[in-house]
């Protein structure tokens, strides 16, 4: 990852504290100060990138609706939830102000991948975001929600490593 790690020692030559710097591609650099007890000086689980987003989840299953959600919101995101395709599309009416979908491509009724081609038709080619969640390793899959005009694909289980990064990829890739 081309990072740095360093220890500064005490008078006895014992670790006092450490530091490292990770590098990443939206940002130069950042730098973490870890104190003596191990905490970081950053909170790990706040992140001012994707505070305030307002996020529309769509799963039909209630297990992985409420830990995508609780995922989500530890990023720091506002997260309305639905269980349904129709549902999904009921909250994007005219008012509504999500700036990502985040869709299951396997929902019953009407699929994730229906529900992109309309929301593809009734608003912008590029807004709302929309970003698949998927437990097929499919390599279709990719290719076939790049047509429909799906930003991103998650793959499920879902993480919060990979619903952080899904995320930053696809907002540093929009367009408006």
């Amino acid at each position: 990852m081309q990072g740095k790690i360093w220890m500064m020692p005490n008078s006895q030559g014992f670790a006092e504290s450490m530091g490292f710097v990770l590098r990443f591609q939206l940002r130069p650099s950042i730098a973490v100060a870890i104190s003596e007890s191990g905490e970081s000086s950053e909170n790990p689980h706040s992140n001012s990138f994707f505070k305030g987003l307002q996020v529309l989840l769509a799963d039909a299953d209630d297990l992985n609706r409420a830990v995508t959600r609780k995922l989500l919101e530890r990023l720091g995101c506002n997260v309305a939830t639905v269980a349904s395709g129709f549902e999904c599309l009921s909250a994007l009416g005219p008012a509504a102000s999500f700036q990502v979908v985040l869709l299951d491509l396997q929902m019953p009724e009407l699929d994730g991948y229906e529900v992109a081609v309309r929301i593809r038709k009734f608003r912008s080619r590029s807004w709302p975001l929309i970003i698949a969640m998927t437990a097929s390793s499919d390599d279709d899959v990719w290719d076939k929600c790049l047509q429909i005009g799906i930003n991103g694909v998650i793959q499920k289980p879902v993480v919060l490593k990979g619903i952080s990064y899904e995320l930053r990829r696809v907002l540093a890739n929009k367009v408006v």
